[in-house]
């Protein structure tokens, strides 16, 4: 049987992409990063790329609302306090829109009191709420690969 050059990457073999529940995708998830600090969003976006995934990035809330839009990514990385639009903003708006409702979201700001954590995680459903300070890559790496993969 003569393989091609990708039927080597699959697992199980060239015909394991042929059997049910064994897809092998090739296309890298998209992940948005929605943060303000461009120091930050920069650091994210290489730690992302650097594990696999297809990266976009937004400065501000309104940004970011507009490309979930555009480019419906398979999970948004949040940061909350920032210009033009908050996160908690972005995420509410988000939420309206049925197409957005379950898309994963994660939020990683440094607002971390209990009534933001409790309005962000329960009425908007982020999936997960770190806090900046308290986190490693490693951490947020291992976060979004839970939920998407």
């Amino acid at each position: 049987m003569k393989m091609g050059i990708l039927d080597a990457f699959k697992i199980g073999g060239p015909t394991a992409a042929n059997s049910p529940g064994n897809k092998v995708s090739l296309t890298p998830k998209k992940i948005l990063v929605v943060e303000d600090e461009e120091l930050l969003r920069d650091f994210y976006e290489e730690l992302l790329k650097g594990q696999g995934f297809n990266v976009l990035t937004a400065e501000n809330g309104q940004t970011g609302l507009d490309r979930v839009i555009a480019e419906k990514p398979d999970l948004v990385l949040l940061d909350l306090m920032m210009p033009v639009m908050d996160g908690k903003a972005m995420l509410h708006k988000m939420r309206e829109i049925p197409e957005f409702k379950k898309t994963p979201v994660i939020v990683l700001t440094n607002a971390g009191d209990s009534d933001t954590m409790h309005e962000t995680k329960f009425y908007d459903n982020a999936n997960e709420f770190l806090i900046k300070s308290n986190v490693t890559p490693d951490i947020i790496v291992t976060r979004i690969k839970s939920l998407i993969q």
